[in-house]
């Protein structure tokens, strides 16, 4: 209030400008002045209620007071133009429905389908500006707020965006009202209007052969356009861009009917109960997303509206069955293209989620016609012994390996690699192992012959040396994981395997031979040693023996020592107890010692025969 009363003191007139100074007024307004200004300085300005809620009146006489000032700035001029356009707000404005009738034909139905698009082209204009002008209302009463004193202009400033946000209220109501009558004809006439005398489908042709030839134009006018740029000619330049835009117009007017032209389809197959109103109904919603500006946000209002439609001629149930179908078809196309969307790219290529299944599904295939063809041989080789065991074992290995290779080049067939690039993989790689890879490429390829080679698999027992034997835990790509009885777990890497020699305790079977080496003192009975041991392995309580005309326990005389006979027994043993060789051996040596024992029969000591030889001096003997 304090900048409207200097704003209507300083444009006062020289004769009514003495009224001012009038004893008790003078007063009282200083004081008011003294009293507002200190309140100001306490709290800040506030929104100045009178020039918000004024009528046309005040804000002409304020702007009658302002252009009659003879101090004229841009200020002012703010002012001026705030006050117009305040006094245009405030002037009762009535926004009256459009009249609409019920469509008699499919031309009048297709225009009143062009002005619902025009109207919720409206909506969504007036909603953006509403939440635009509500931002800038925040603002101006964070300004005022923040401000000493409430300056003219701001206030105006508020006063404006607050007209302005209850013009387009009141608008989008009246527009919100005229869409609910303009839905509820389009419903209702799609059932009753005659659309078989609707040339549609020909107006469509041609209209896709005019928007080819304005999007061959327009490609044309932007080559035109990087040239004149390369050339800075600024005048064809100008005349370019304005040719650009107004093809561009005429193209957006052209998708515009086209979009018609497939409503009116849309709602001829509906009234024919065709099988392909949902992929219409979707085709109409892709154009007006894809060729249409801002119809992105259009694109609920108008699936409401297509939904009616179908449920107005199809019915709620036939509705619900071919809108399921239709969701079932965009949810299996969505799929389908996820699917298909590259992961990421290999020398160019792309390599999507279903290359990758594809290719992982071929590899299971070839691995198990691999396994069988090599099944399938070995069991033939049984069968028939005209064939050696290296001669079927070779050609299954080799058929194997030739699948797998198949294989291998059919996923890189899928891939869609070039062998090309593979070849540039592999100098890249020989390269890489020339700065000082061999050892990790060399345990990599080891790795590999091991997977498919299976010559030592995960859970076999094996020796690399005396000291170091165990299970295989893990076999990766660089080494192998082995556990020793100990349960300490030692990493081996897989050249290793391959350039040294390694014993499978357990390749084929858990059936293992132990020698055990004992030895019994000169004059014994070689055939009774050998007879008492044999019997009492024969009579033990062992569970694990194993024999077997071909494999069956034997005792051998190996040697004649310096203090004993020695003999070795050979004894099989089958199961997990091969597994624990220091464990099997203690066993089979206390049995021999107790069998000895038993049968009186010595196990000697070393024996050392000591020679004096005689000597002529007389040797001194103390006591």
């Amino acid at each position: 209030m304090t900048s409207v009363f200097i704003q209507r003191f300083f444009s006062l007139k020289e004769d009514n400008i003495l009224d001012f100074f009038k004893p008790g007024l003078y007063m009282k307004l200083l004081f008011s002045m003294m009293l507002f200004f200190y309140i100001n300085s306490l709290w800040g300005a506030d929104i100045n209620s009178t020039i918000l809620n004024a009528q046309s009146s005040f804000y002409q006489n304020l702007l009658k007071d302002i252009t009659s000032s003879k101090v004229l700035n841009n200020e002012k001029s703010l002012q001026q133009t705030l006050l117009n356009k305040l006094v245009l707000f405030s002037q009762k404005q009535n926004y009256k429905e459009i009249s609409v009738n019920r469509p008699k034909n499919a031309d009048e139905y297709v225009k009143l389908f062009d002005t619902y698009i025009a109207k919720l082209f409206l909506k969504e204009e007036l909603q953006k500006d509403i939440v635009a002008d509500k931002e800038k209302l925040q603002t101006l009463s964070e300004q005022i707020a923040a401000q000493k004193k409430a300056f003219l202009t701001t206030q105006l400033f508020y006063a404006f965006y607050t007209k302005k946000f209850q013009q387009e209220s009141l608008q989008i109501k009246v527009i919100l009202e005229e869409l609910a009558k303009i839905e509820a004809l389009l419903v209702n006439a799609s059932k009753d209007i005659d659309f078989s005398v609707s040339k549609s489908a020909q107006n469509q042709i041609k209209l896709d052969k005019e928007l080819l030839e304005l999007q061959k134009e327009v490609e044309q006018l932007k080559i035109k356009k990087e040239r004149y740029i390369l050339l800075e000619q600024k005048k064809s330049l100008q005349w370019v861009d304005k040719e650009i835009v107004k093809t561009e117009h005429k193209e957006a007017l052209l998708y515009r009917t086209k979009l018609n032209l497939l409503f009116l389809e849309f709602t001829q197959r509906v009234q024919m109960h065709a099988k392909n109103v949902m992929q219409l109904h979707q085709d109409i919603l892709k154009l007006l997303k894809e060729h249409i500006e801002n119809g992105e946000e259009l694109e609920s209002d108008l699936s409401d509206l297509l939904l009616k439609i179908e449920r107005r001629v199809l019915g709620q149930v036939e509705t619900l069955k071919a809108q399921g179908v239709q969701e079932f078809k965009i949810e299996l196309k969505r799929v389908w293209v996820m699917a298909n969307k590259p992961l990421f790219v290999i020398n160019k290529t792309p390599i999507s989620t279903l290359k990758l299944l594809l290719s992982l599904f071929i590899f299971i295939v070839g691995f198990f016609l691999g396994n069988i063809y090599k099944r399938y041989i070995n069991a033939l080789g049984v069968k028939n012994k005209t064939i050696s065991a290296s001669t079927h074992t070779l050609l299954a290995n080799m058929g194997y390996y030739l699948i797998f290779l198949i294989t291998f080049f059919i996923v890189l067939k899928v891939l869609g690699i070039d062998l090309s690039s593979i070849a540039l993989v592999a100098g890249a790689l020989s390269v890489g192992i020339g700065f000082g890879l061999q050892n990790i490429i060399s345990n990599f390829v080891s790795g590999i012959i091991l997977m498919v080679e299976r010559s030592v698999k995960i859970g076999d027992y094996i020796e690399l040396d005396e000291n170091l034997r165990g299970h295989v835990v893990d076999i990766k790509m660089r080494s192998i994981t082995v556990n020793t009885n100990s349960n300490i777990d030692i990493i081996v890497p897989n050249q290793e395997l391959i350039q040294n020699r390694v014993i499978n305790w357990t390749m084929n079977d858990k059936i293992r031979r132990f020698e055990i080496p004992f030895g019994v003192a000169y004059g014994t009975e070689p055939q009774k040693v050998i007879s008492v041991i044999l019997e009492a392995v024969q009579t033990s309580s062992f569970q694990d023996l194993y024999n077997t005309p071909e494999r069956h326990t034997r005792v051998i005389m190996t040697g004649m020592g310096n203090s004993s006979v020695d003999f070795e027994l050979f004894v099989w043993v089958k199961g997990k107890e091969i597994l624990f060789p220091k464990r099997t051996t203690s066993r089979f040596l206390i049995l021999i010692y107790n069998a000895l024992y038993a049968n009186n029969i010595e196990i000697p000591f070393p024996q050392q025969d000591i020679h004096i030889r005689s000597i002529d001096t007389k040797i001194p003997i103390s006591s």
